[in-house]
C-alpha cells in the first residue's frame, strides 16, 4: 500500500503546478518571532498608524505658530488706461488737472503680533503636544493589536498543520492494519466483514485529509496576506520547541499594576482627560480681553513712464484691545459643553481602568486553565499509544478483535488532535496575556 507521506508531496506539487505559481516565487523560512518582525515592517495598518503620529506632529507647529508674529508683504500695480481729468472754470479760461498718473506702484510689509489672547494659544499649543502624545500611544496599541493577530495567525497555520498530520498518521495507521486483515484473510483467520470494515476505515479519512489540505492552505495564505508576503511564496514554518512551563510567571497583582501603567489604552484615556481640561480653559479664554500689537510699512508711487516718480512712504504702529462685553451665552454654552467632554472623559478613563484589570484577570486565568487542559493531553496521548501498541499486540497474535484495533486508532487519533488543539490554546492564551499586560512572557 503507498503511504500517505508519499502522496502528499505529490498532491502539493500538482497543486502547485495547476495554480500557476510563477517560476519566482521565493521559499522563506519563518519563526514566530519573524512574523512579528515583518508585521510591524510591513502590516499597512501600522503604517497607516505611524502616518497620524506624523500629522499630530504637524499640528504641534501649526498650533505653536500662533505665539509668533505674522509678517507679510504685499505689492500692488495699476495701470490707468483713462485717467480721470478734474475741471476748473474762471474768467480766464478752463483749467483741466489730471487727478492721476498712467501707473501706480504700491508696496507695505506688515507685522501683527499677538500679545494676549486669554491664553487661548497656550492651551492649544498644550492640547497640540497632547495630542502627538496621544497618537503616540495609538500607534503603540496598532504594534500590540498587529503582533497578537500575527502571531495567532502563526498558531493557527501551525494548528492546521498539525491537524493535517494527525490524519495523515491516522491514515497510516489503518493503512497497516488493512494489510494485516488481508493477511489474516487470506489464511483464513479473518473474515469478509473485517475486511471491508478495515477498508472502508481507511477511506472514510480522506475526506477529512483533503479538507485539512484546505485549511492548511488557507491558513498559510492568511498569514502571507497579513505580513505582506507574496502569496505565490512558500512558507517553511518553523516550530520553535519551547517549554510550557508557567514556573517564571509574574504574580496576578504584578501583571496588573503592570497594565495599568503601560498598556497603551490607559495612557491614551489618561492623554484625552488631560486634552479635555485644557479645552474647557480654551473656551473660557473668550470670557477675556485680546490684545494685539500691529505695525505696518508702506510705499507708493506714481509715474507715467515707469521712473517712480513722486514717491511716498508710510509708517504705523498700535495696539488693537478686543474686550468681549455681550455673546448672548455662546461662550458660556461653550464653556459647559467642554466641561461635560472632560467629565465623560474622567468617566471613560475610570471604565479604561476596569476593562484592563478584568482583561488581564481573564487572560491569566485562560492561561492557567490552557496549561492544566495541555498538561492532560500529553498524559492521554501516551496512554493511547500504549492501548493501540497493545490493541495490535492482542490482535496479532490472535487474542484481541479489529474493533479493539480501530477504537484504539480513533481514540489515538482524537487524542492528538486534542492534544494539538490543546498546545494552540496555551499559545493563544500566552500572546493574550501578553497584549493585556505589554511583558514579553518568557516561558521557555
Amino acid at each position: 500500500m503507498i503511504s500517505m507521506n508519499r502522496l502528499f508531496p505529490v498532491f502539493c506539487f500538482l497543486t502547485v503546478c495547476a495554480a500557476g505559481v510563477s517560476s519566482t516565487a521565493e521559499t522563506v523560512p519563518l519563526t514566530v518571532a519573524d512574523a512579528r518582525t515583518r508585521a510591524i515592517t510591513f502590516n499597512r495598518q501600522f503604517l497607516s498608524a505611524k502616518e497620524d503620529v506624523k500629522k499630530a506632529g504637524a499640528q504641534i507647529t501649526q498650533a505653536r505658530a500662533g505665539l509668533f508674529p505674522d509678517i507679510s508683504a504685499e505689492g500692488s500695480y495699476t495701470r490707468n488706461f483713462l485717467v480721470p481729468t478734474f475741471y476748473i472754470f474762471s474768467d480766464s479760461g478752463t483749467l483741466a488737472f489730471k487727478t492721476g498718473s498712467d501707473n501706480n506702484f504700491g508696496a507695505g510689509i506688515s507685522v501683527s503680533q499677538p500679545i494676549w489672547e486669554g491664553g487661548k494659544v497656550l492651551n492649544a499649543w498644550a492640547i497640540s503636544k497632547l495630542y502627538h502624545k496621544y497618537t503616540q500611544a495609538g500607534l503603540e496599541q496598532t504594534e500590540a493589536s498587529v503582533l497578537y493577530t500575527a502571531e495567532l495567525l502563526f498558531f493557527n497555520t501551525i494548528l492546521q498543520r498539525a491537524n493535517l498530520e494527525v490524519l495523515q498518521k491516522a491514515f497510516e495507521a489503518n493503512s497497516h492494519n488493512l494489510d494485516v486483515v488481508e493477511k489474516f484473510y487470506a489464511k483464513g483467520m479473518a473474515s469478509e466483514f473485517e475486511l471491508l470494515r478495515a477498508r472502508v476505515e481507511k477511506a472514510n479519512l480522506m475526506p477529512g485529509i483533503l479538507a485539512a489540505e484546505s485549511d492548511v492552505t488557507l491558513a498559510e495564505k492568511r498569514l502571507k496576506s497579513f505580513l505582506g508576503l507574496n502569496l505565490s511564496d512558500s512558507i517553511v514554518i518553523i516550530e520553535e520547541a519551547g517549554d510550557t512551563s508557567l514556573v517564571e510567571l509574574p504574580p496576578l497583582d504584578r501583571l496588573l499594576d503592570t497594565a495599568l501603567a503601560h498598556r497603551p489604552e490607559v495612557q491614551r484615556s489618561h492623554y484625552l482627560t488631560q486634552m479635555t481640561k485644557r479645552a474647557i480653559r480654551v473656551a473660557q479664554g473668550d470670557y477675556q480681553p485680546t490684545l494685539d500689537a500691529n505695525a505696518h510699512y508702506g510705499w507708493q508711487a506714481q509715474s507715467n513712464d515707469f521712473q517712480f516718480d513722486n514717491q511716498t512712504r508710510s509708517l504705523t504702529a498700535g495696539l488693537t484691545l478686543s474686550i468681549p462685553l455681550f455673546q448672548g451665552g455662546k461662550t458660556r454654552g461653550e464653556v459647559a459643553y467642554r466641561r461635560a467632554d472632560y467629565n465623560q472623559a474622567l468617566l471613560a478613563d475610570q471604565q479604561m481602568k476596569d476593562d484592563v484589570r478584568l482583561e488581564v484577570e481573564q487572560a491569566y486565568d485562560l492561561l492557567m486553565q490552557a496549561k492544566k487542559s495541555l498538561d492532560v493531553q500529553k498524559e492521554t496521548i501516551a496512554q493511547a499509544e500504549e492501548g493501540l501498541r497493545i490493541a495490535n499486540l492482542r490482535y496479532s497474535s490472535g487474542v484481541g478483535t479489529q474493533l479493539d484495533v480501530l477504537s484504539a486508532q480513533a481514540s489515538l487519533t482524537d487524542a492528538r488532535r486534542a492534544h494539538a488543539l490543546a498546545l494552540n490554546f496555551f499559545r493563544q492564551a500566552r500572546a493574550g496575556l501578553k497584549k493585556a499586560t505589554t511583558i514579553d512572557l518568557d516561558m521557555k
